[in-house]
């Protein structure tokens, strides 16, 4: 089970990124028959990172299809979890709803943040840091597909 930080969802649209769009667009690719999970405030944060670009009609059904093949957890059943999560990584409010949603569902979080990896790392949730870590990453998914 795998948790998609919102930074690698934008990265794979972004052709102009070059190798951080090939590396999260390969992982896209590859989580395809996998459950992937993410904290429903995704949807908040695709909303507002790609309407600054594009027309709210086109963003809305992008973000509205997309989310519809992720397992969005609501950020009440998340709270408690995340909230004991910020006292102990104290990092970004939303990125720990993220650490939380793949503490909850024993999942790994692969990102483009670092901050948000090694936060999650200290909240001992396995976290991948694309950039950085593809290969490790890619290699994970093998081992998931397989169990």
């Amino acid at each position: 089970m795998i948790v998609l930080d919102t930074s690698v969802i934008v990265d794979s649209l972004l052709p102009r990124l070059g190798e951080r769009y090939k590396k999260a667009n390969e992982l896209l690719k590859k989580v395809k028959d996998q459950r992937v999970y993410a904290p429903k405030i995704l949807k908040v944060e695709l909303a507002t990172i790609l309407g600054r670009k594009k027309s709210t009609n086109l963003v809305r059904k992008f973000v509205d299809d997309l989310t519809s093949e992720i397992n969005l957890i609501s950020e009440g059943d998340l709270f408690d979890t995340a909230y004991e999560i910020a006292f102990l990584v104290k990092g970004r409010a939303v990125d720990i709803y993220f650490i939380a949603t793949a503490k909850m569902t024993n999942s790994i979080l692969i990102t483009n943040d670092r901050v948000m990896a090694n936060n999650a790392k200290k909240a001992e949730v396995e976290a991948y840091y694309l950039i950085e870590e593809f290969n490790k990453a890619i290699n994970r998914i093998r081992e998931l597909q397989q169990s």
